[in-house]
This record gives structure tokens, C-alpha cells and sequence, in this order.
């Protein structure tokens, strides 16, 4: 199956869509629908709710419930603003429940903006990796021999998207700046995970090409925080997304090429914590970020639920 098919959208009358498949699960650790797969099929269904010459820059939501992977999911997409300038369409994603009534899965507010002829400021920070250039692309192009060291995490997804992880070099001097002042928290784990990524086939659209972007950009972020704090996931009894965002900046997206994603943990407490992932192409421009606000709660038995 190509990942096209994992993430279309079929109509059922206007303003509903059902995906095309059902949706994967990530990997091993995890018994529910991939909340990627889930994301990536609301936006494809919000796209063809739009005008072609507006894009999609922002993408709010909240998980209520996990998906399964045994049935389709269904997406009602609303129009909620149609300006000159920007459109607006809030997308409630659900599954048939046994007894026949649907159960609300996700719940999400998507803005599409014109491209405006002119910028007043246009700059993008660099990532901690080395530029996503072409000795980095070359270095990458291949597996490493240990890329599949990773518990099966991300086994479900494989099949869809390139993954080249990036093992070599620590965090940067910056990255390891504690806070001095009296009473502060202790100081997030300084990890940065990184690696390049493409899709390996030809996608025929923005709608595809965000959608997949979607499908990847929640890839991981609710387990770094436990990773890397030194914190087995078994040993979570809750590891998983509450709510998130992505915002895309670029327009002409082509995810076929290789691109370059770190992700780091920022903060964490009371049960949650808050991660963001950056995304940038071979030319060293950011293109997109993902943070998310995941739940992350400590095992008081055997097994995790994740």
C-alpha cells in the first residue's frame, strides 16, 4: 500500500468524507490508530473543501478519543471563515462505534492564506543539525546499520516514509544552558532526536503533499519526552497526544525530496508534556513545526498503554 492511498479521502456528500483505509497503527508499542494517519486524513479532507489558490499554514487540534484500526474514519468538515484572504474550516474526525452511533476521534481548526505578493520580513533559523545539504544527503542515503534499533517504534510506518536517523553528533553548547536562578526546575533534557526523511513516491498535489507532511510531522513527538529523559515507555502507563499544532511556512512543498526533522522535549509537569518538532529542506529553509502537548504518566502496574 503507498502511503497516497493511506491518507486519500473519498466525498460522501458535501462537507463529509470517509478515508480511503483504515488507518495504521506507529509501531509496535502502540495498539490504537497512529494519530498521524488520523491528522493527515482531516487535512486532505479539509483541502478539498478550499480554493486552489488558498494554503494551508495553520492546523490546530485536539485528540478526544484514539482511532482504531479496524474501521474507516469520517471527517465533517465546516466552513467557518471565506474571506479574500483566508479560509477557515473546522474538520471533526470519527469512527462508526459497535452500536451504530459515531464516536468523536478529533477535533481540529484548519486556516488556509492567499500567498501574498509581498513580504516585509522574510528568514528562517537554521537547524542544530548540519545543513541539509547534499554531502548530508549522500551521508544519509543509505541506512545506517543500526536504524532499526529502535523497539519497532515506528515499524507500522515504515512502509510510508524514507527514515535515515541522524546518530552522530551531541547537542549543541546552547542546548545545554541551565536556568540559575534559585527555585527553578530542573532543566529539560537536552536531546535533540534528528534525521532526514522523504516519501518515496510521486504525489500529485498540495493536498497530498501537506497531508503527508501531517502524517509524518506526528511522528515520535509523544515518546521524546520519556526517551529522552532516560524513561522507558514500557514504563509509562499513559504516553500519547492531547493536542497539537502545525504550522506549515513555505508553499510549494515536495516532500519527495529529503528533509531534515529534529525534535526536542521543552518542558514537562503535572502529568504532560510539551515537544516540538522542526522541519527544514535541503536548502536549510524551516517549512514546518509541530508541537504537541502530549500525556505522560508513570506505570503503577505491568504494561503500557500507549
Amino acid at each position: 500500500m503507498s502511503l497516497k492511498q493511506q491518507i486519500a479521502v473519498e466525498p460522501l456528500r458535501p462537507g463529509h468524507f470517509c478515508s480511503v483505509e483504515n488507518p495504521t497503527r506507529l509501531g509496535s508499542l502502540s495498539e490504537y490508530a497512529f494519530g498521524g494517519n488520523t491528522i493527515a486524513v482531516a487535512v486532505n479532507a479539509a483541502y478539498q473543501t478550499v480554493n486552489h489558490t488558498y494554503h494551508l499554514y495553520s492546523l490546530c487540534g485536539h485528540f478526544i478519543r484514539p482511532a482504531t484500526t479496524d474501521r474507516k474514519l469520517f471527517c465533517h468538515v465546516e466552513s467557518i471563515r471565506d474571506s479574500k484572504s483566508f479560509q477557515t474550516r473546522q474538520i471533526r474526525v470519527s469512527q462508526a462505534a459497535d452500536g451504530g452511533s459515531n464516536r468523536l476521534c478529533l477535533v481540529a481548526l484548519a486556516d488556509f492564506h492567499i500567498e501574498e505578493p509581498y513580504s516585509v520580513v522574510t528568514y528562517s533559523i537554521p537547524p542544530e543539525t548540519d545543513s541539509p545539504s547534499s554531502t548530508l544527503r549522500e551521508k544519509y542515503s543509505t541506512p545506517p546499520p543500526d536504524a532499526s534499533n529502535n523497539c519497532d517504534l515506528y515499524r507500522d510506518i515504515e512502509q510510508f516514509i524514507d527514515m535515515r536517523p541522524i546518530l552522530d553528533d551531541g547537542p549543541s553548547a546552547e542546548s545545554q544552558k541551565q536556568n540559575t536562578r534559585i527555585n527553578s526546575p530542573p532543566p529539560a533534557p537536552s536531546a535533540i532526536t534528528k534525521e532526514m526523511f522523504r516519501v518515496p513516491e510521486l504525489l500529485d498535489n498540495e493536498a497530498e503533499q501537506i497531508s503527508a507532511l501531517a502524517f509524518y510531522a506526528d511522528k515520535g513527538l509523544a515518546y521524546i519526552p520519556a526517551i529522552h529523559y532516560g524513561y522507558g515507555l514500557r514504563q509509562a502507563s499513559a504516553c500519547a497526544t492531547l493536542e497539537f499544532s502545525l504550522r506549515v511556512f513555505v508553499h510549494g512543498l515536495n516532500l519527495e525530496n529529503w528533509h531534515l526533522a529534529e525534535q526536542k522535549s521543552l518542558a514537562a509537569g503535572n502529568a504532560r508534556a510539551f515537544s516540538e518538532g522542526r522541519i527544514w529542506n535541503e536548502d536549510g529553509h524551516l517549512v514546518a513545526s509541530m508541537t504537541q502537548q502530549t500525556i505522560l504518566r508513570p506505570s503503577t502496574g505491568p504494561g503500557a498503554r500507549l
